[in-house]
């Protein structure tokens, strides 16, 4: 895959000031922007469409950016929301001992006293 170099302007000052601090810290401006520029096309980027133009990167590309991905700490996963009536649902199907009420089950037998349906 071919490379395309980015350049912005940039006051010298404030680039030298920067450069000397980030050595002091074993760190370069060049691997911090091309660090932000990885992120934020993570970000941006649909997944769909990053796969489909990294299928197209050399072998070699892909590896690095693999090995680099895997050093990375892994986003935690949300899990999704589950409404009460779910949840309730849920503790029915599961099988339980006859004399342990479930917490769903408590919260309906509170709801319901003093309640009576007839059709």
């Amino acid at each position: 895959m071919s490379t395309t170099e980015l350049k912005i302007p940039f006051p010298s000052e404030r680039l030298d000031a920067l450069r000397f601090f980030m050595e002091k810290k074993d760190q370069t401006v060049e691997q911090e922007l091309r660090d932000y520029l990885n992120k934020t096309y993570e970000r941006l980027v649909p997944a769909n469409v990053r796969e489909y133009v990294e299928s197209r990167l050399e072998p070699e590309t892909t590896q690095e950016q693999t090995a680099e991905i895997q050093s990375a700490p892994a986003p935690r996963e949300r899990q999704p929301r589950t409404s009460r009536r779910q949840r309730e649902q849920a503790a029915a199907e599961a099988p339980s001992a006859p004399e342990a009420l479930t917490e769903a089950e408590t919260l309906a037998e509170e709801e319901a006293q003093g309640m009576t349906m007839s059709m």
